[in-house]
């Protein structure tokens, strides 16, 4: 999934508002559901450390503790897998919470056709010290765990003697070092170097967008504001100009050209930026409202081509725009850029009547 891609989750920011709360803070207001999801996310971005194959969200009432299962081979769940129990609680997750749901994952090896994961993830906002110091040492985990089956919780009730047992021996011949602990701050040491960190958080994007520079022969994507630009530079300076070539060897174009690509590659580079860093169509907004103030002033009539060209350039560095995450970065050379990322799709003309 691509950032432009994805969705934020219902905010109680307003939109176009940064959140000036911590990760943890707005975590705390999360569904369990979307902290699955979150937690889906940070699984699937350590696709190939661990070379999952598939990653997903299983969730509900049935899904015997397993809320996200990520395979490492064709087999899925009856081969070699992890387990992601996601657990959003206010408080802690505590050993007391967690003992009951270890015993889900045996229980569904012993009743269904799948394997025992590889690892049992626990995944909380907040992790007791205790449960961590526990799952830190699995054969301590171990002997607590079978204690806990000896007593006389309501889900070991729950479990019919036969099952108990089977539960029992099948955790006894288990290595207790597949079950771990992560809390938040673990999470975000992956999901912080992703570019969807900035979005899923309402934060402000980081890092700056990468210098592109024009290359040295115009590109396909480049053909048509490129034409508009001959048709100006025909009219003004004289038919002799018959090529985008001409126009750069012309004493009186050829700079101006020059300068005009390396604008709309700043505006490309800003694009690509915002495409990997923003949720949503944050650069096409901007560009819809850029469009807004600059198609009346097109509009008007000019003597020719250029001036109407220059007098849009001029105007897109006069302008008052509000709202746009994108307004700290937004310099006049990705401005007039913009202006030619608009005439390459035709919603910005210089020539009337005399474009082709």
């Amino acid at each position: 999934m691509s950032v432009s891609q994805y969705v934020p989750p219902p905010s109680v920011v307003p939109h176009n508002q940064f959140d000036t709360r911590t990760p943890l803070q707005q975590v705390f207001y999360w569904t369990p559901e979307q902290w699955e999801q979150f937690t889906c996310e940070w699984v699937r971005m350590r696709r190939d450390e661990f070379g999952y194959l598939g990653v997903e969200v299983l969730g509900g009432t049935n899904d015997r503790g397993a809320d996200v299962v990520a395979f490492m081979s064709e087999q899925r769940l009856n081969g070699a897998w992890h387990c992601y129990q996601c657990k959003h609680y206010t408080d802690d997750l505590t050993l007391d919470d967690a003992l009951p749901e270890m015993i889900k994952p045996f229980a569904a090896t012993l009743e269904t056709s799948r394997t025992l994961p590889a690892r049992y993830i626990f995944v909380a906002p907040k992790i007791h010290p205790r449960l961590k110091d526990m799952v830190l040492t699995p054969a301590a985990l171990k002997d607590r765990f079978l204690t806990y089956l000896d007593g006389r919780t309501k889900p070991v009730a729950a479990l019919s003697p036969q099952t108990r047992a089977a539960v029992r021996a099948l955790a006894e011949r288990t290595d207790f070092s597949m079950f771990w602990t992560v809390n938040l701050d673990e999470v975000l040491e992956v999901y912080s170097k992703s570019p969807l960190f900035a979005s899923r958080f309402n934060l402000p994007p980081t890092g700056k967008p990468r210098k592109l520079l024009p290359p040295p022969e115009p590109q396909v994507n480049e053909a048509r504001y490129l034409q508009q630009l001959l048709d100006v530079y025909q009219e003004r300076f004289g038919e002799d100009i018959a090529t985008v070539q001409h126009a750069f060897e012309h004493p009186d174009s050829g700079e101006h050209l020059g300068r005009q690509r390396v604008a709309f590659f700043d505006a490309e580079a800003l694009r690509m930026y915002a495409r990997e860093s923003i949720a949503g169509d944050t650069y096409e907004e901007l560009q819809d409202d850029v469009l807004t103030n600059l198609i009346e002033v097109a509009a008007i009539d000019y003597p020719s081509g250029w001036d109407r060209l220059q007098q849009v350039l001029k105007a897109s560095g006069q302008m008052t725009l509000t709202g746009s995450p994108l307004l700290h970065l937004f310099r006049n050379s990705q401005r007039q850029g913009m202006c030619h990322q608009l005439a390459n799709v035709d919603k910005l003309h210089w020539c009337k009547g005399g474009c082709r």
